[in-house]
């Protein structure tokens, strides 16, 4: 499940992307399941890729 985050609310920063349809199809699935729009799924799945892309940084330099 999706929970909405209020840093996400409001993008302003216009950009075009390409999908491959397999992410597309799963990401319109994901938007229509969970009730937000496909911008939103998109960019909570950003946020969720850098967050863990920032534990994993984190979790090496401290090796």
């Amino acid at each position: 499940m999706f929970v909405i985050d209020k840093t996400l609310l409001k993008p302003n920063i216009p950009r075009t992307i390409r999908f491959t349809p397999i992410l597309y199809d799963w990401l319109l699935k994901v938007s229509e399941d969970e009730e937000l729009s496909f911008n939103q799924v998109v960019l909570l799945c950003c946020k969720n890729a850098m967050e863990q892309y920032n534990k994993t940084n984190l979790s090496e330099e401290k090796e």
